[in-house]
């Protein structure tokens, strides 16, 4: 199957966010105290364990979010042979996790840190989740009517 100019810039453009992603998760603790210097946070002014909540779930949510664009590199590279195939149903299942995973943190820290820009990412990993589980059903089945398909030929 031909690659197209379109999947080779999501490629390229994924392999940049996964760098990214590593890189700002990696020196997430040196630029946190910056950032609080630099901007002006009511949380972490008015409580002094806030960086020490804030740390971990940001580290959390930064490694959640580099394993699911290593997982979507790797279903990429399934393009140029066959995108119907079993690993790439796994993978999306995975992701769907991973992001159902992500909303529950989120909901939670809604408890403790109230935003809304913690909401509504909340909402869109849940939305994200259910789109993941949806195409692994539809990848699930693309892969038994090719099985079937090859068994007929």
């Amino acid at each position: 199957m031909r690659e197209t100019l379109a999947s080779r810039i999501l490629l390229y453009t994924l392999y940049g966010v996964l760098a990214l992603t590593v890189l700002l998760t990696v020196t997430l603790p040196f630029m946190l105290d910056t950032y609080f210097e630099i901007v002006y946070d009511a949380y972490y002014s008015m409580r002094s364990n806030y960086r020490t909540f804030i740390m971990p779930f940001l580290m959390f949510a930064g490694t959640c979010g580099a394993w699911i664009v290593f997982e979507m590199i790797r279903m990429l590279h399934s393009i140029r042979t066959n995108p119907f195939v079993a690993r790439n149903v796994r993978a999306l299942k995975r992701i769907g996790i991973i992001l159902l995973v992500l909303a529950m943190v989120f909901l939670s820290k809604c408890f403790l840190y109230v935003t809304f820009l913690t909401m509504v990412g909340a909402v869109i990993f849940i939305l994200a989740c259910l789109f993941a589980f949806t195409l692994a059903s539809l990848f699930s089945q693309a892969v038994a009517f090719r099985e079937e398909n090859d068994l007929t030929i």
